[in-house]
């Protein structure tokens, strides 16, 4: 089974927690600090509040996430397992289960993905049927039945009703993935219809903005793309994927001066943001400046040393040094 099927299933770059629920009856402490990205500090308030209250299913559940944004998805597993033991009725518990294993087996060979991708799948259907109003549940089994092998479950047919299902509960969300649908099925001008219809349906949310402009640089439509990011930054100026997003329209073009300038503004947003930490190392790898690419590849393995990107990063490093 290719990978990208649990790529798709899991936190995407881990950029920062999703938003999907209410907060939690437990200390605001530890969620702040989760939605901060201080994925280390979460992980050890959780672990220090749960000596306390081993009980509470809540507090398992937080430090599920939290072991699951500094890649230790084993630990994090056994985490809502806890949780799952106490309480199996809370959608939000099965929901990240099915996230956890699906980092899990994004790690995995292609027989482990073979053991796992049911379980996936289930933990999302269970979340889905606990809560069916509940977006991201849908979302999973949608990337599910999309990005998995027929002989495994994949099914275009139940992806796109689970797209439909989406968008009779979040429009904007659900026009991104009828998109996503159109893509994967190499059709860019019905995918770039589906985004247009979710900025109109919510112009003040970034996400269409995002996806449109990547859309673009996926067919070398530039200028636009440059439009669509401009649109994500005035919209969410404190977030440095915004700029993080602009810098990699500016990179494909090769204007990797304008594109350092930009990865620039995200770090000084997040000193830590590993994507444009990466990034910064392409662009002065492009200009030659080899002692600098591999100054940020070693700074993106010491950030994110489990990251997506961190295989390459040592690569480089190698070839640069």
């Amino acid at each position: 089974m290719k990978k990208a099927l649990f790529c798709a299933l899991s936190l995407v770059s881990f950029a920062g927690p999703a938003v999907v629920e209410a907060q939690a009856p437990v200390d605001s402490t530890g969620i702040k600090l989760l939605f901060q990205r201080k994925f280390a500090e979460a992980e050890a308030f959780f672990e220090s509040a749960l000596k306390a209250s081993p009980g509470d299913p809540e507090l398992h559940y937080w430090e599920a996430r939290a072991l699951l944004y500094n890649h230790r998805a084993d630990d994090a597993e056994d985490e809502i397992d806890k949780a799952l033991e106490i309480n199996d009725r809370v959608a939000r518990y099965h929901y990240m289960r099915g996230q956890i294993l699906g980092e899990r087996a994004m790690n995995s060979n292609i027989f482990k993905q073979g053991i796992l991708a049911p379980k996936v799948k289930n933990a999302f259907l269970r979340a889905a049927e606990l809560d069916p109003g509940m977006v991201e549940a849908h979302v999973g089994l949608y990337n599910y039945y999309v990005m998995a092998p027929g002989i495994m479950g994949g099914s275009d047919e139940e992806a796109l009703r689970q797209a439909e299902i989406v968008t009779t509960l979040d429009a904007p969300r659900g026009h991104i993935l009828l998109a996503n649908y159109h893509q994967h099925k190499n059709e860019p001008g019905l995918a770039e219809e589906e985004l247009k219809k979710s900025i109109a349906a919510a112009p003040q949310r970034t996400s269409g903005y995002k996806m449109l402009g990547y859309l673009y640089v996926s067919e070398g439509k530039f200028d636009p793309a440059v439009e669509q990011f401009a649109k994500y930054v005035a919209l969410d100026p404190k977030n440095p994927d915004a700029y993080d997003s602009y810098g990699d329209a500016l990179y494909e073009q090769g204007k990797y001066d304008e594109a350092i300038e930009k990865y620039s503004l995200a770090l000084s947003i997040d000193r830590n943001f590993s994507s444009s930490i990466f990034r910064l190392g392409n662009c002065y790898e492009m200009k030659g400046m080899k002692d600098r690419a591999v100054e940020h590849y070693r700074r993106y393995l010491s950030v994110d040393p489990s990251g997506r990107n961190a295989e390459t990063a040592q690569k480089k490093i190698k070839e640069l040094s």
